[in-house]
């Protein structure tokens, strides 16, 4: 478990180095004045939140604990269902868990990490005053929201690697689940570094490499799958449409979105292509992730320009996500979201199945007589 600490103290000679950038202090006075108050706080994430989101909140959690003395309910509102984000949770201790958004209303003082009110995959609407959002995902220029405190960072690959700053200029030790956690947050969204990363993201990876726990690491990195994972990524296979250089693939009964983002990584691979989409029905709502190999894909504007006028979407340059409700027509708006997807992302190609018969059917050469 996560270190319990005396509220204020400080360890003696914890041994970080000393490349925090300028008024990385300042700012952490900030953030504890915008938090130093009575009543209940809540740190919260989005609705299925990632390694990245973990790490952040565990990090938060721990500052105001160490500094204020306040304990904090780690929350978020929808599901983590992805095995090895549920893992990061079970493996490290972390004590996130779901909430709704009449308890959210409950908390006095809130904060927000790894999201931004209005985006649409979180409790925060976009009228709400927070207190805290700590964040490095493009902010779009409609978005107008109000925190007494913000630190928007959209050149550091891991929301991460933000809060890992405010934990050093806190001068606070370093717990070995804290640093797995924050370790693979890092890892997982930068994927080894070779995503959106930066000299802040390669420092935090490179100094907390040493400091993770690799035996849990392996755990959460291979944690089991139920059977339900197989059948969805068999189904979004079978459905993959290529066009140019990007693939498209539909999942049509997806009981845990963090497989759609899941589906758009792994088809990122596939030999050829430079941009990938997957989308998927959970509920009454379509839910979609864009993969890029380059910056110069530009998916967070891409996947908002598909799903203007019917949905939300943003992110970053190489990879995104969004959402669209599904209303009393739900095949009609399904089709639109696919014509948009192909005329935004892969213009003047047609699609064409990835999995063509000669490709699924085993060679005669491939027969054991």
């Amino acid at each position: 478990m996560f270190a319990v600490r005396r509220p204020n103290s400080k360890p003696s000679n914890p041994g970080h180095p000393h490349h925090l950038p300028e008024g990385a202090a300042e700012r952490l006075d900030a953030l504890l004045r915008a938090c130093d108050r009575r009543g209940r706080l809540a740190v919260l994430m989005q609705d299925n939140p990632d390694p990245d989101a973990l790490a952040c909140a565990a990090i938060l959690r721990e500052i105001l604990y160490v500094r204020l003395g306040k304990r904090s309910t780690i929350g978020y509102g929808g599901i983590c269902g992805r095995a090895e984000n549920r893992a990061v949770i079970d493996v490290l201790k972390i004590p996130a868990r779901h909430v709704t958004a009449e308890e959210t209303a409950r908390f006095d003082i809130v904060c927000l990490v790894d999201a931004q009110p209005g985006f649409g995959n979180n409790l925060i609407a976009l009228d709400r005053r927070v207190d805290v959002v700590i964040d490095h995902h493009l902010t779009p220029k409609r978005c107008r929201w109000h925190a007494a405190f913000s630190d928007i960072r959209p050149q550091y690959g891991a929301a991460t690697t933000i809060l890992y700053e405010y934990l050093l200029a806190a001068d606070m030790s370093i717990s070995r689940n804290l640093a797995t956690a924050m370790f693979y947050g890092i890892q997982s969204d930068t994927q080894d570094l070779g995503r959106e990363s930066g000299s802040a993201d390669i420092r935090a990876y490179q100094e907390l490499f040493f400091q993770a726990d690799k035996r849990k690491l392996a755990r959460i990195q291979h944690a089991p799958l139920p059977k339900a994972y197989f059948k969805m990524f068999a189904e979004s296979l079978q459905s993959c449409e290529v066009a140019g250089t990007t693939v498209v693939s539909f999942i049509p009964h997806c009981f845990n979105r963090d497989m759609i983002a899941e589906v758009a990584d792994r088809l990122l691979r596939l030999e050829g292509i430079t941009a990938t989409i997957c989308y998927g029905v959970c509920g009454d709502r379509v839910y979609l992730s864009a993969r890029t190999r380059s910056p110069r894909g530009n998916a967070a504007g891409r996947l908002h320009e598909a799903l203007r006028g019917i949905g939300d979407g943003g992110g970053h340059l190489t990879m995104a996500g969004g959402q669209a409700a599904l209303n009393e027509h739900a095949d009609k708006r399904l089709a639109l979201i696919r014509a948009r997807i192909f005329e935004i992302f892969a213009p003047h190609h047609v699609p064409k199945p990835l999995l063509m018969p000669e490709h699924i059917e085993p060679s005669p050469d491939c027969i054991k007589k």
